[in-house]
């Protein structure tokens, strides 16, 4: 594991930003492969172990990473210049240590005290069974979209519970592998090799500390206890964390922008130059603008909400509105980039073993998460902008 041999977080970022790069060539010649197994090969899984980027979120107290948000985006985006499926599962591992780390101690000790290594996967949505028991909860039901299932050791998964007023409060339960079942139903366009299919829990005995509700996931660190928390985990889950998949889609963009780019230079269309007409030369530097100001948004966004985190200082409810509203326009940008690199392809993009063909199914896919729902986030930030309450708890 990374932390056990380099304490400085400046030389963890430098070594696993290097090992990603060094990875991108591998990863590439592998997708193909990923596509068809419709989850990670196992060399990935291993690879990715040993490698550090199943763990780039991971506490170092167990011997993960613990980079900074900014830095964890930098590298998935790296990752997803070769396999898109493989940086999402990165994303879904790193995001998920996050919120499991605001669960406290004891629920952290029993996913990587015994086992360092250990990966999160989930299905937050809150479709679960829930029934009081003694020992805390008696847990069923079937989520979907659970990526990375296949190579996780614990699962997240949602239902609600009744509060004292008889409203009913989201909550996320931590289980281990033993009680899941997976449906393989992964049968889709794009994200192929994510494996992001159905969990079948028949029963579940979950103990209290291995609940959380939603509210406390997105909360900021409480104000007493916020000196002895690390920075990565101080921050509001789903106002700050989900820059991890549009870290991804900024990767699938930048990469194929690079592709065609290099390809145009060499291509000649009935005699003619491809990179000498105006009309190209335009195409390449609008595209280009956008996703460079995608990165520009990402990146300025997840560092000054770390920059916060580390001198104790809360996001202010702007703050979470614009993160919002840039995580899912970073997106929308990178979209449009890849839509029309994907014309720029011509007629030979349309071909199965073409590089923008791939790049463009898991991009379609991609900005479909949740999280980057430009309908979501934008209404979200418009509200906090004209002194609204927020109507969606995405926040």
């Amino acid at each position: 594991m990374v932390a056990q041999y380099i304490e400085k977080e400046e030389d963890r970022i430098l070594t696993l930003r290097s090992s990603a790069l060094n990875y991108i060539e591998t990863l590439a010649l592998r997708s193909e492969e990923t596509e068809k197994l419709r989850k990670l090969p196992v060399e990935t899984i291993k690879e990715c172990r040993e490698n550090g980027f199943f763990s780039l979120c991971q506490p170092m107290r167990y011997g993960g990473a613990e980079l900074p948000l900014d830095a964890v985006v930098d590298i998935l985006s790296i990752l997803a210049r070769g396999c898109a499926s493989t940086a999402w599962v990165c994303a879904v591992y790193a995001d998920h240590a996050v919120l499991i780390s605001k669960m406290g101690k004891k629920a952290t000790d029993g996913i990587w005290d015994n086992k360092p290594g250990s990966t999160i996967s989930a299905s937050v949505n809150p479709v679960g069974k829930v029934e009081v028991v003694e020992q805390g909860y008696s847990l069923s039901g079937k989520w979907g979209w659970a990526s990375g299932c296949d190579s996780a050791d614990w699962f997240l998964v949602g239902a609600f519970i009744p509060d004292d007023d008889g409203n009913n409060v989201h909550n996320l339960f931590l289980v281990p592998r033993k009680d899941i079942q997976i449906e393989d139903n992964w049968h889709v366009l794009g994200m192929k090799g994510t494996g992001s299919k159905n969990l079948i829990i028949k029963e579940s005995i979950v103990p209290n500390f291995r609940v959380i509700r939603m509210e406390d996931v997105n909360a900021d660190a409480d104000e007493i206890s916020r000196d002895s928390i690390e920075p990565i985990y101080q921050l509001p889950q789903v106002a700050s964390v989900p820059f991890v998949f549009a870290g991804v889609i900024l990767g699938i963009a930048e990469s194929l922008l690079k592709f065609i780019t290099e390809q145009i230079s060499q291509r000649k269309s009935m005699g003619v130059n491809l990179c000498e007409l105006q009309s190209m030369q335009l195409h390449i530097a609008e595209i280009s603008a956008e996703i460079d100001c995608a990165r520009l948004l990402i990146m300025r966004d997840t560092s000054e909400s770390m920059a916060a985190m580390r001198v104790n200082t809360a996001l202010t409810m702007k703050q979470r509105g614009r993160n919002r509203r840039d995580m899912a326009y970073a997106s929308r940008l990178c979209k449009s980039g890849v839509d029309r690199l994907v014309d720029i392809a011509g007629a030979s993009g349309v071909f199965d073993d073409h590089i923008a063909q791939r790049k463009y199914r898991d991009l379609q896919v991609a900005t479909r998460h949740i999280a980057l729902s430009w309908d979501l986030a934008g209404t979200t930030c418009g509200e906090i902008t004209f002194g609204l309450e927020p109507s969606s708890h995405l926040i």
